[in-house]
């Protein structure tokens, strides 16, 4: 019997890798993680589309000396300042027509101004709001500290923020360079990797089930091997074959991020640690075998695509909401909630894998997570057998959720 198994993991794991889709998104994986992770922040670190469009912005009531005092800084960030004039009827009717993008309207006593209005046709850009308070918002304060009889060199040493240099704090005491948006970049890319590849292959055996069950193919097959070692067979080479793409995307994008990271000004750390990629390849064992093991089972129980998807959207949905999450997830790592998601069969294998990345997480929580993780994995393939037994050779008929419930008592 074990040669049997041996014999359906080589045909699945030849099935998965010896063919043209495979070896396509092998290469064009990294890319496309990168596509949905990195690039929307570099295009808005970069303040536009290839970090080459320029913000105009015209100041109402502001002198040239005031101008001239904005200039530089807005300038560093690719905004462009200058005077304009005008009732605000002309100048929207500018804005509207693309002469600039936006106007911001000085009072008469900007000394004594608590609010400073601005009119653009974005107002979602959150990027230039902060840079415009902060410079005007840092200008009105030098002019009342200059009114107020102070030197101008003074003025510009008591205006000057300091840099806030970020140490993460590790277990063992040492103290590591990290900021946020580096723990944002690596978790976004390492769970957006965990999730793609847990989706993808999940649906690949839910298919694989669905295809032979409606082809007959199943029937012969068997004959001569038992329901379970089919899934197993089915499990395990897929498995292979999804080890050896997932080497060769960290490999692939470790090249890229050391290349081409430096020039876009992103900074991702998949290997600062090897326990992180440890962490990586552990739970992405946990979430495939967690829901392949699901899929298989609903594969069974389909009589086509359409009925496939009704019956895996639950699934789907429990592996999207941990990347849904993420911002929450990585700013609150320690909220009740989280944690819960952490410890939750279903989420547990993102939701904690970010946890991990962020740090701090109390090793009983992880090794509870993984206790829980392989718990449910025992019980969903106990279950899922006896859902693959029965509902392999029944055909003709949709099965409500109700039907395959009743099947885990045969």
């Amino acid at each position: 019997m074990k040669s049997k198994l041996w014999k359906i993991i080589r045909m699945e794991f030849r099935l998965t890798v010896a063919n043209k889709a495979f070896i396509v998104l092998t290469i064009l994986g990294p890319f496309l993680i990168a596509a949905v992770t990195v690039l929307p922040s570099v295009f808005s670190m970069k303040g536009g589309i290839g970090g080459s469009a320029e913000l105009k912005v015209a100041v109402v009531n502001a002198g040239p000396e005031y101008i001239e005092r904005l200039r530089m800084p807005l300038a560093q960030n690719g905004i462009r300042v200058f005077a304009a004039q005008g009732n605000t009827e002309s100048l929207d009717a500018e804005v509207l027509a693309g002469s600039f993008d936006s106007y911001l309207v000085l009072p008469d006593d900007l000394l004594s101004a608590t609010r400073v209005q601005y009119v653009s046709k974005n107002v979602a850009d959150f990027r230039l709001m902060g840079i415009l308070q902060g410079v005007i918002g840092q200008s009105i304060i030098a002019a009342r500290l200059l009114q107020a009889g102070l030197p101008a060199e003074t003025i510009a040493s008591l205006t000057q923020p300091p840099l806030i240099d970020i140490r993460q704090l590790a277990k063992s005491g040492e103290k590591q360079n990290r900021d946020f948006l580096t723990i944002l970049m690596t978790g976004l890319s390492l769970s957006m990797l965990l999730y793609m590849t847990t989706l993808l292959y999940g649906q690949a055996i839910g298919r694989s089930v669905l295809t032979e069950k409606t082809s007959k193919t199943v029937e012969i097959m068997l004959s001569s091997v038992r329901p379970l070692d089919l899934m197993f067979g089915k499990i395990l080479g897929k498995a292979a074959g999804s080890l050896l793409q997932y080497g060769l995307w960290v490999s692939l994008t470790a090249v890229f991020v050391k290349v081409f990271g430096p020039r876009l000004g992103v900074n991702i750390d998949f290997g600062g640690s090897l326990s992180t990629l440890g962490f990586l390849v552990l739970f992405f064992l946990l979430a495939f075998f967690l829901y392949c093991s699901l899929f298989a089972a609903l594969g069974a129980a389909s009589q086509d695509e359409q009925h496939l998807g009704q019956l895996t959207w639950p699934l789907i949905l429990f592996l999207v909401l941990p990347i849904v999450m993420i911002s929450p997830i990585i700013m609150s790592p320690h909220a009740p909630l989280i944690v819960g998601m952490s410890l939750f069969p279903l989420t547990a294998p993102v939701v904690m894998f970010l946890r991990i990345v962020v740090g701090g997480v109390p090793t009983w929580q992880i090794l509870a997570c993984i206790a829980l993780v392989l718990a449910t994995i025992a019980a969903v393939i106990a279950l899922s057998a006896k859902i693959f037994r029965v509902g392999l050779l029944m055909t003709g008929k949709r099965f409500t959720l109700g039907e395959v419930l009743r099947w885990l008592r045969y």
